[in-house]
Order: C-alpha cells, then structure tokens, then sequence
C-alpha cells in the first residue's frame, strides 16, 4: 500500500461503495445497540439509577458541574440523560438511550479516526470490528458515562490528527474542545494529555519538523480551556483523583502490601486481556471472555508489530502505540484488572491495530491472490462478528446479567407502578400517558426504598408511597386497595398489628436478588395485597379448632393437567392462638399424585398473628405425577402443627370434632368434610 494513502492522504479517496458499506455498518450498530433496549438488560443497575436520579435534579433546575453521590460523576452523561428522561420519561430507556446513541455513532467515529491516521481501509475494517463488539455492545446498552469516552477519544484524535495533516488551526481547535469535553464524561480521560505527551516526546527525538507544533499548543490550549471548569472544581474539593484512591493498587488493602507484585500481575492480565481472560464483570463483559475472538486476537498483535515497524519514519503509529498503554493505565493501576470500564480510553486504538494487519493481508498481493486474501480477511471479521453476536445475546439472556443489573429491585418498582396505574410498566422507551387508578397506594418497607435506587427512580408517583421503618407503627388510614411490600427477613409484628380490617389479604414472594461478591440468591420482598373482604367476611365453611374457617376454595388445572392451581380462603373467627401449616393433597384413584404443604401466610404472616375477621387469600401451584381428571382426582386440606406434624381437628357447625381432620374439595371447589381418615 502507498504510504500517503496509509496516512490518510485526502488523495485516496473512498469510493461510494465504501460510503454505502459504512452506511450499512451505522445501520447494523443501530440495530444491535437498539434492539430491546427497553427491557435489555433485565434490570436497572444501581450506578444507572444513580444517573436516573441526578437527571431528575437537572430536570427540576439543579445544575452543578459535578454530581457528588455515588462516588462522584462527571456531569455530560447527566446532562444528555436529562433530556432523554425529558423526552422519554422514567424508564431504564431513556437512560440507556443516551449510551446506545454514543455507541451507534462510535462506529463513523472510528472509521473516520482509521481514515486519518491509516487510510479509509483501515478505518473500514476498525468499523466493522467495532460494530459487533462485545466490549462495545456492553458500553451501548448500559446507563453509564464511560460509554462516552470512546466516541468523543475518536473524534478528538481524527480532528487533530486531520489538523496535523492539513496544518488546519480549526481542525485543531475543533479536536482541543473535543479533548477537552471528554473530562466532563469518565475519569479515564484524564490520561489524555499524558498520552499525548508521550507521542510528542516520542516525534522530538527524530521527527520534530514534521510536527505541527503551533497546532498542538492550540490544540491543548482550548482542551485546557474548556476543562478548567471542571478541574478547578475538584481541586477545590479534593476530588481530582476522585474514586481513584479507592481502587488503586496503591493502596495496601487493595495490593495485599505488595504494590509492585499487584502491577506486574495487572500488565500481563492487560497485555493478555484481547486474547485470553477479559472482563469477569457480567456488566461490563461476557465473563472473562476476551476481547477478541482468537484469530483477531492474533491480528491486533500483529497489527501493534506492524504499528511498531511503521513508528520509524511515520508519525500516526506514533500517536496510537503511545496512546494504548497509557490509556489501559487506569485498569492496570486498579484492583480487578482487566477492567473493561476503566479500560475504555483505549477502545478506539484498540480497534485499529487488528484492523491494520486485516488491511494488510487484504493488500498484500496483487491479482487474484489479493481477492483470495481480502476473502480471508472478510471472513475473519464475519467470522468474530458471528461469535460476538451470539456471545452477547446469551450473555443478555444469562442469570448473571439479572443478577447483576439488580433485576429484583427493577421488578419491584414495576409492580409499585402497575398496582398504582403511572410510570414504566416494564417495557418501552417512552413510559406511556396513563390514569392513575383512583383509591390505591402502597407501604413499602423503608430499607427497599432507600437501599435500591432504582425503585426511587422508576417509581413514578413516591407520593403514594409511604414508607415504613423497621418497629414502627404503619399509617392508622389506609387507601381502598393496598399493596404492602416488606423486606422479608425484617420483624413485621407491628406492620401486621396495624394492617386495616376486613380486608382480603393476598401474600405472595416477590423477586430475588443476589449481590455481586455473594453466592447464594435470596428472596428480596413480599408483597400484601389487600381489598374489601366482601361476602368472604360472613360466608360459612369448616372450622378448625382454634378459629380458623376455611371460606371459600377455587381449583384450576394447566392446560396439560400437570399441574393444579389452588386458592384457598381462609378466615380467622377468632384470634388464633397456635402457629400452623396447611397441608394440600391432590388424591386421583386414592393415590397421592402431588402435594403443597406450608404455612398460608409463607411464615410472613402466622397465624398466630391473625385478627378476628382476617381473610388470607393462599395460592398455591401443586406439580402433579399425572394428568388431572375431574372424575377421578380431588383435593384434601387440613392443617397441623409443625413443630410436631400433629393435625388440627374439624370442629362441626355446633362445634364438635369430626371424624376426619380434613376437608374435601369437589371438582367446583367447594369444601366439604370427609366422612373418614385419609
């Protein structure tokens, strides 16, 4: 290949053909980046909702240059998903829409940054690596400003790249407000200058006149110029290293005391991280999967040994070797190396070295070995894009990613808003113009609302939510329909004590959470809901000894009949004074064919707890070994005592004690006492 044109000499000009391929590649970023971005991934994580929240605070008039909480943030992702939220309302959408956007743009970027420094060739194939990226499909649908980074890193370095070619003081000043507008988006821009530096230094030693001095003062003028702001600010808050300090092998209990041990193991991991043993963070990264896949693995270090032999007389290879290092600095210098957000200044250099060796295979030769050539090269790229795609997608789909994007807590907040009829509802960009449902509101145990920041985002009207501490008393006035949402491993005596009266209560286990450093899942809360007892409150049904009725039943087999769906209504006619569990036989031809047995309240709500007049609602799902039939299969209920299994008398209408102690259902669903023992 011609040398000039290797250098992005405005003589090789791309051909329509190459314009449409860049089209279509946009074209297939959007996609990829857009597709069900509204529920994808599951869940809304923490540091998302956290922009969530301070985009509320720009909404309502608060502008500060830089966000405080959640270990401070650079406010030009705020700011861009304050307008989203504006436009789109409270949705896991409008936050990520914003990254999505950068995301779908960095693929021109980066061509545009391989045209300038390498030919529209190069630029061309770093955009079709680019496109289907796992690293940068992960930062395109993730609420998070490190996604900023690599859009606003390629278009500073094309800008000034272009200036430097062209002796443009525009072009310079243009890529110095870039630079300088990429402080205001991830922490890892400050390595900016640095890599800079280097590269100049680098052209000093042999290359000095062929650097347009004047250009890059302008150019770090203005860069300073447009970040002082910022910078001035932090300094004044002592915040200039920001989380830094936290994570930093530096510190002791990062580095087990041995910082030059921990640096050392963090460049091979570093130098290793595009071939073998990338990101373990399921936000970030498929765990632990590179990079690349392994043949472009093989030409990105070709392609740094071709950077390396060109760096003798050109400048551009120059600029990208200095850059890579320097900007993988802030995961190499940070605990969980390779840490793909940290390492995110790095992405647009990274796409171009395999890139340079893929043009290089495609123009090796001429005549039909370089058709044969640039076959292969296609076929390398098609072939990681196959895999990359595939990767994410199961990756998206994965238990991890739910976890890890704290799907729970997305949940719970979509109930609040269904109950309450306002906000998102669990799909779309935009939340959709609702009513909100007269006479409903919910008691949300306090701890759910302040330790997950995306309820308080996504819940659309807080108002109607009332929160209770931990011992205190709930509110002595309820609404008409209420949804109750507890912590379950919470004390709940108070909250059950002052529930309002007769009401139908239906409990139910809510979603699960898992945090990032634990192995085990738990229940995160359940949820009361509770309306007007109706006729339940006076209807008439078998009682057992110590005040329970049981009032009312409803049974409905699956479609396949391998399952049964029962509800059960039970009463408290006095307040009862034991702690219960209620069995449930399904019996077909007199053999056990499934079973349900537990407490109705799920050990929430016991029963010696319940008031005179309670009414629970207990659903139950009961697998069956075989196919349900009406003709052949019935149900019995009893209830017994689990500390010792031993079952709970019938007590008849004048209050004397069956021959059974349990309770029949018929095909309809309504109990009857048996006339003997199981």
């Amino acid at each position: 290949m011609d040398i000039q044109e290797q250098a992005g000499d405005p003589v090789a000009r791309p051909t329509r053909w190459v314009a449409l391929a860049l089209v279509l590649l946009t074209i297939l970023a959007a996609l990829l980046r857009w597709w069900a971005l509204d529920q994808l991934p599951l869940g809304l994580y923490r540091d998302e909702a956290f922009n969530g929240l301070d985009a509320l605070q720009v909404l309502a008039g608060h502008r500060p240059i830089f966000f405080i909480a959640n270990n401070g943030r650079e406010p030009l992702f705020v700011y861009l998903a304050a307008g989203a939220v504006g436009l789109l309302g409270r949705s896991p959408g409008a936050l990520r829409a914003v990254s999505a956007l950068a995301g779908t743009l960095t693929i021109p970027a980066l061509y545009w940054l391989g045209r300038e420094l390498f030919g529209w060739r190069v630029g061309l194939w770093a955009a079709a690596l680019a496109t289907t990226s796992v690293w940068l499909l992960s930062l395109s649908r993730i609420a998070l400003r490190a996604g900023l980074l690599p859009l606003l890193a390629a278009l500073a370095l094309a800008a000034a790249w272009r200036g430097q070619r062209l002796r443009s003081l525009p072009w310079m000043l243009a890529a110095g407000a870039l630079l300088g507008l990429s402080f205001y988006s991830y922490l890892a821009a400050r390595f900016a200058p640095l890599a800079l530096l280097l590269a100049g230094a680098w052209c000093l030693l042999d290359r000095r006149r062929q650097v347009w001095w004047r250009g890059w003062a302008a150019l770090g003028a203005l860069a300073l110029l447009v970040a002082a702001p910022l910078a001035l600010y932090l300094w004044e808050q002592g915040e200039l290293l920001g989380r830094a300090g936290q994570v930093s092998i530096l510190n002791p209990a990062i580095s087990g005391g041995d910082p030059l041990g921990a640096l050392a193991r963090n460049v091979g991991r570093a130098l290793r991280m595009f071939a073998y043993g990338g990101d373990f963070i399921p936000r970030h990264n498929a765990p632990w999967r590179p990079v690349f896949t392994p043949v472009v693995a093989v030409a990105f270090y070709v392609g740094v040994a071709l950077a390396a032999w060109r760096a003798r007389r050109d400048l551009a290879p120059r600029l990208a070797l200095a850059w890579l290092p320097t900007m993988l600095l802030p995961t190499i210098l940070a605990e969980g190396a390779p840490h793909f957000l940290r390492a995110v200044g790095a992405l647009p250099m990274v796409m171009l070295f395999p890139a340079l060796a893929l043009d290089a295979l495609a123009t090796r030769m001429a005549g039909r070995r370089r058709a044969a050539l640039a076959g292969v090269a296609l076929l390398i790229v098609a072939s990681g894009a196959f895999f990359d795609v595939r990767d994410y997608r199961r990756h998206l789909a994965s238990e991890a990613v739910y976890y890890q994007f704290e799907g729970g807590a997305t949940q719970l907040a979509v109930e609040i808003n269904a109950h309450l009829g306002a906000g998102w509802q669990g799909s779309g960009l935009k939340v959709a113009a609702m009513e909100p449902r007269p006479g409903r509101g919910v008691w949300l145990a306090a701890r759910l609302w302040e330790q997950w920041p995306s309820v308080r985002f996504l819940v659309e009207l807080p108002e109607r939510v009332t929160r209770l501490e931990q011992g205190a008393p709930p509110p002595s006035t309820a609404p008409d329909d209420l949804l109750v949402i507890l912590w379950p491993f919470d004390d709940h005596a108070s909250v059950l004590a002052g529930l309002p009266p007769e009401r139908a209560w239906e409990l139910s286990e809510g979603a699960w959470e898992r945090g990032d450093l634990e192995p085990e899942a738990r229940l995160l809360y359940v949820r009361l809901r509770g309306v007007a007892a109706g006729d339940l409150s006076m209807a008439t049904g078998p009682v057992w000894e110590d005040g329970i009725a049981l009032v009312g039943a409803e049974m409905a087999p699956a479609e396949d009949g391998r399952s049964l769906d029962l509800t059960l209504y039970w009463r408290a006619d006095i307040p009862p004074s034991g702690e219960y569990s209620a069995f449930r036989h399904v019996l077909c031809a007199g053999a056990r064919v499934g079973q349900g047995d537990g407490p109705p309240g799920a050990g929430i709500w016991p029963t010696n707890a319940w008031r005179a007049g309670d009414v629970l609602v207990d659903r139950r799902e009961i697998a069956l070994d075989q196919a349900w039939d009406a003709a052949q299969c019935q149900v019995q209920v009893g209830l017994y005592r689990w500390q010792d299994l031993a079952r709970v008398t019938v007590r008849d209408a004048g209050g004397l004690p069956l021959v059974d102690d349990a309770i029949t259902l018929t095909s309809s669903g309504l109990p009857v006492p048996d006339d003997g023992a199981e």
